[in-house]
């Protein structure tokens, strides 16, 4: 039984019962009795974690997103309000964009909503002008923030990152312990640097240095797959490369779609990984393997930290959470 159930059953609003059982805000009398009728048939028990921040604001939490059909976006979303319902608490979802000013007006919309706390998702916060204004905000509202790492530092402001160095060394130690040769990295030509996109290549290069010194760095930036195929098949075969660690999924599953068509056997002649262990790397003829972030976990790790901050408890500045290499068909 929870504040859901308490909302159905008086047919009101989880923000009206939350006021009734803290006292806070106007209800009127008839609806008051509805939300007592409700708690007293329904025999609830409020949680004390909803009840003591609800108590000090207004029990939202708002959950900041750059693209909610990205999947890492979706994922998280879906988890932390799985995880923030647990606490009974409300989540508010802003699908941002990567504009710096729809992100501002988001923020201004949370902050005049007089959240509880923010939990941004993705490295499209990672911007220093927004992490400055992140960073005097916390001051007021606790703030966690999945997969974004910074010296940046704020009275109430947590980093809560996947590690990724750590993810595409288990990669590169299990391309060696299958006896593969020659690794190379493909990421995506956005134009510009992201951290997960910098901290991936870091942790391959630091992989290749411990399981494969004798090899140089290879890496290729794609921007369009058809267009670029051949010659990366080339390129391949020219350098005698035998498996591919890729920057995310997509372009895994693109790559392996353009290799079949090509005669190239996976993994016969050339194995593949991808990264982020999307559901779409189990529809391919060979399911793909990948690395999993543990996207439940982050949004865990996120949601308790922001209510221990928002508590008054202590809290790390910094977690890290470690990644599962999943071993499927494709090595």
């Amino acid at each position: 039984m929870n504040i859901y159930d308490v909302a159905d059953y008086a047919n009101v609003s989880v923000a009206t019962v939350s006021r009734v059982i803290n006292n806070t805000g106007k209800v009127s009398d008839k609806t008051r009795k509805k939300v007592e009728k409700a708690i007293k048939d329904l025999n609830y028990v409020p949680n004390d974690v909803a009840r003591a921040l609800a108590s000090s604001r207004t029990n939202y939490i708002g959950v900041m997103v750059g693209n909610i059909r990205n999947y890492f976006d979706n994922q998280s979303a879906y988890e932390i309000e799985r995880n923030l319902k647990k606490h009974e608490v409300v989540s508010i979802l802003c699908n941002t964009s990567d504009y710096d000013d729809e992100k501002l007006d988001y923020l201004k919309v949370l902050r005049e909503k007089k959240v509880d706390g923010i939990i941004t998702v993705g490295s499209t916060y990672a911007e220093l002008d927004f992490l400055n204004v992140l960073s005097r905000l916390s001051k007021d509202i606790p703030i966690v923030m999945i997969n974004v790492k910074s010296d940046i530092k704020g009275d109430k402001l947590s980093y809560v990152c996947c590690d990724e160095v750590d993810a595409m060394e288990q990669s590169l130690a299990f391309f060696k312990k299958k006896g593969y040769k020659k690794p190379l990295l493909i990421s995506r030509d956005l134009g510009f640097l992201t951290r997960a996109s910098i901290t991936k290549q870091a942790g391959f290069i630091k992989g290749l240095k411990t399981y494969f010194p004798e090899n140089d760095f290879l890496e290729i930036l794609v921007k369009d797959i058809d267009e670029e195929i051949d010659d990366i098949i080339a390129y391949i075969k020219r350098e005698g490369v035998d498996v591919i660690q890729f920057e995310v999924d997509l372009i895994a599953v693109k790559f392996y779609k353009k290799f079949y068509e090509k005669g190239i056997r996976i993994p016969e002649d050339i194995g593949i990984c991808g990264f982020d262990n999307e559901i779409l790397t189990d529809y391919t003829h060979k399911r793909i393997s990948s690395i999993d972030q543990r996207i439940d976990k982050l949004a865990k790790t996120a949601v308790d930290t922001l209510i221990d901050i928002g508590l008054g408890k202590d809290f790390e500045k910094v977690k890290m959470i470690k990644a599962k290499f999943i071993e499927k068909e494709t090595i």
